[in-house]
C-alpha cells in the first residue's frame, strides 16, 4: 500500500480530504460524498465528541419569520438577517459572504432536517424563534438535543454515503505543487502523504490557547497555521469573542451561559441588585445588545467590584420553561441541575470565558481561499463575522459553508486531472495504511512543554482578554515570541510539540494584530484607543509570503 517516492510515503488517495470532526466538518463531508466524491475526514480528536460543536447548545438563526412562543408572525427577511449580522460585525465583514449566508440559513435548517435533525416547535407546525442577542427579532430555531445530537444524526448520515472518518491523527502540512493542492501530509520522523485533489479545513478555532473556555481546549487554532504556512490569507486575527459561562458552588462548568438563557428572557443582576440592561442599556431592548457589548458590561462589573454577576431566570412561565427542557435541556438545564442549581427557583452565577475565534483563513462565497484546491468553513473562515458574532450565526455558518465547501471542492475534483502516485485506492485500503502510519503521531510530550504551554495561555488571557491595552500587549507579544523560541528547539516530530509550537506561533500574530489596530471595535476594546476610527474599517491580513 505504501510506495516510496522522493522519500515520501504514499498512503493512498482520494477526490477530498476533510480536516476537522465538527458542524462543518461534517456538512462538507456529506456534501462532496452526495456531490459524487470519494472522501477522507481526518480529525486530531474523535468526531462526535472532541471540538465545540458537540458541546454547542444548538441554536440556529435563520429568517423564518415564525416569531417565539407569544408572537407567533413576525417580519423578517434574509436581507434584514444580514444587516443585523453586518451591523454587529461593525463595518468588518464581507457584505456578500454574508449575504450568502442569510439567503441560505433556511435552507440549511431544512438539510439538517434532511439529516434526521429535529428542531423546536409551536403547535402551529412551526418554528420556535428565539430572542438570540443582537438580531433585531426572534429568528434562533433550536436543535432539539443540541449539538450533541446534531453530531450523532450527521456521522450516521457521513458513514451511510462511505465517508472514511480517521480520529487521533494530526495534519501536519499541504502539499503545494504550482500553486495547487496536490496532498496532505501526516509526519513523524518520515513523511506520509494521502494525495488529493481538493482540501476543506474545518478543524475549528483558537480559543483554546485561553486559560478559561467555553469549548475544547484543543482548538488551538493549528488547522489555522496549516492554511496560512500554504499560503493561504489570514485575516482578522484580533477578534475573539468571549461569552458567559456558570460557576455553581465554586465549580466551573464549560457549556456557553449566554444565548440558550438570555434568549429567552433572562436577566443579568450584579451584587448590589442593580439588573444590568437596565443600568448599561435603558433605552435599547436588552435582546438587542450584542455580545460584546454584554461581555463588556459584565467584566466592567466584576472589575468595579460589583460581582459575582447573576443570571436570574426565576421569572420565566411554564410554557418557556417546556419548550426549553424539550430542546436543549440535555445540553444545559441537565447539566446544571448535576451540579447542584435549579434556575428555575435560583439565579446562577456566570463567568467570562473566551467562546470563538473570529479570525480565520479568508474565502470568497464559493469558501474557496486564494490556494487553488484549498476550501474552507466554519471556525477556520473568517470574514462572515466581523468584529462581532450575532447570536445564533456560528452554527448556521458552520452548515451553510461547510455545504458550499464540500460542493465546490468536489466540483474542482471532478474537474482535476488525475496526478495520483498510485491507482485508485479503496476506502478499506486507505484506513489501513493510515492507521499503520498513525503511531508516529502518538508520544508522551516532553516534561519541559507543559509548563511553556501554560506560560502561552496566560499570556494570552493576560493580554487578549475582553478589555485590553497595547501595554500588555507589547508585554505579551515579546514573552510569546520568547516561548515560540524555546518550543521551537524541541523535537516537532511529536505531536504535542507541533500543536504547541503552531498554537504560539499563531497567538504571536494575534497579539501583534491587536496591538497594531488603534482603536476599539466589536470584541476588541482597547482601553487606551476606546474610539472607532474610520481608518480602520478593514481586516488585517497576514500572509505567509
Amino acid at each position: 500500500m505504501i510506495s516510496q517516492e522522493n522519500k515520501i510515503n504514499v498512503l493512498g488517495n482520494c477526490d477530498v480530504v476533510v480536516i476537522g470532526g465538527g458542524l462543518a466538518a461534517l456538512s462538507a463531508a456529506i456534501s462532496a460524498a452526495d456531490n459524487g466524491a470519494s472522501v477522507l475526514l481526518v480529525n486530531k480528536g474523535t468526531t462526535g465528541e472532541s471540538g465545540s460543536s458537540a458541546k454547542a447548545a444548538g441554536i440556529f438563526s435563520a429568517a423564518f419569520g415564525h416569531g417565539d412562543l407569544t408572537n407567533r408572525s413576525i417580519e423578517d427577511s434574509a436581507e434584514q438577517h444580514a444587516l443585523d449580522t453586518l451591523r454587529i460585525g461593525f463595518d468588518i465583514g464581507d457584505s456578500a459572504l454574508v449575504r450568502h449566508i442569510t439567503n441560505n440559513a433556511q435552507s440549511a435548517v431544512h438539510w439538517l432536517e434532511k439529516m434526521g435533525v429535529e428542531f423546536s416547535k409551536a403547535n402551529d407546525g412551526g418554528y420556535v424563534q428565539l430572542n438570540a442577542p443582537g438580531n433585531s427579532c426572534p429568528r434562533g430555531v433550536s436543535a432539539v438535543g443540541g449539538g450533541n445530537t446534531v453530531m450523532e444524526k450527521l456521522i450516521k448520515q457521513a458513514g451511510q454515503r462511505g465517508v472514511l472518518i480517521i480520529n487521533e491523527t494530526i495534519a501536519r502540512s499541504l502539499l503545494i505543487k504550482s500553486g495547487i493542492v496536490h496532498g496532505v501530509s501526516f509526519h513523524g520522523t518520515e513523511q506520509y502523504i494521502v494525495e488529493t485533489k481538493a482540501v476543506i479545513l474545518a478543524a475549528g478555532g483558537a480559543t483554546g490557547m485561553f486559560p478559561s473556555i467555553s469549548g475544547d481546549s484543543a482548538n488551538i487554532g493549528s488547522s489555522l497555521m496549516l492554511g496560512y504556512d500554504s499560503g493561504a490569507l489570514l485575516g482578522n486575527l484580533e477578534f475573539i469573542e468571549f461569552t458567559l459561562i456558570y460557576r455553581v458552588h465554586g465549580q466551573i462548568l464549560r457549556i456557553a451561559g449566554m444565548a440558550p438563557f438570555l434568549s429567552r428572557g433572562g436577566k443579568l443582576f450584579n451584587r448590589n441588585g442593580d439588573d444590568l440592561f437596565d443600568l448599561h442599556f435603558p433605552n435599547e431592548p436588552a435582546e438587542q445588545v450584542g455580545r460584546a457589548e454584554i461581555l463588556r458590561m459584565v467584566e466592567g462589573e466584576i472589575i468595579a467590584n460589583r460581582g459575582p454577576v447573576m443570571l436570574d431566570c426565576r421569572h420565566f412561565n411554564k410554557a418557556t420553561w417546556a419548550e426549553f427542557q424539550s430542546s436543549q435541556g440535555s445540553t444545559t438545564l441537565d447539566k446544571i441541575a448535576a451540579a447542584g442549581c435549579n434556575p428555575k427557583i435560583e439565579p446562577i452565577e456566570v463567568v467570562p470565558a473566551a467562546h470563538s475565534a473570529l479570525a480565520g483563513l479568508i474565502i470568497d462565497c464559493k469558501a474557496q481561499t486564494n490556494v487553488r484546491g484549498l476550501f474552507v468553513a466554519g471556525e477556520n473562515a473568517t470574514g462572515i463575522h466581523g468584529a462581532g458574532r450575532l447570536s445564533g450565526n456560528g452554527l448556521t455558518a458552520c452548515t451553510v459553508m461547510g455545504l458550499t465547501a464540500g460542493t465546490t471542492a468536489s466540483n474542482l475534483a471532478s474537474k482535476t486531472k488525475s496526478l495520483f502516485t498510485l491507482g485508485k485506492t479503496s476506502r478499506e485500503a486507505l484506513a489501513k495504511a493510515i492507521m499503520l502510519a498513525n503511531p508516529l503521531n502518538v508520544s508522551k510530550p516532553p516534561k519541559k512543554l507543559l509548563p511553556l504551554i501554560e506560560q502561552v495561555r496566560q499570556l494570552v488571557g493576560q493580554s487578549l482578554g475582553i478589555i485590553r491595552n497595547d501595554t500588555d500587549l507589547n508585554f505579551a507579544k515579546h514573552q510569546l515570541e520568547n516561548l515560540k523560541s524555546k518550543i521551537g528547539v524541541l523535537n516537532k516530530d511529536r505531536k504535542e510539540v507541533f500543536e504547541a509550537h503552531q498554537m504560539t506561533r499563531l497567538a504571536c500574530m494575534m497579539t501583534q494584530a491587536a496591538f497594531d489596530r488603534k482603536e476599539s471595535r466589536g470584541v476588541q476594546f482597547k482601553s487606551d484607543h476606546q474610539k472607532m476610527k474610520n481608518s480602520w474599517k478593514r481586516s488585517q491580513l497576514f500572509n505567509s509570503d
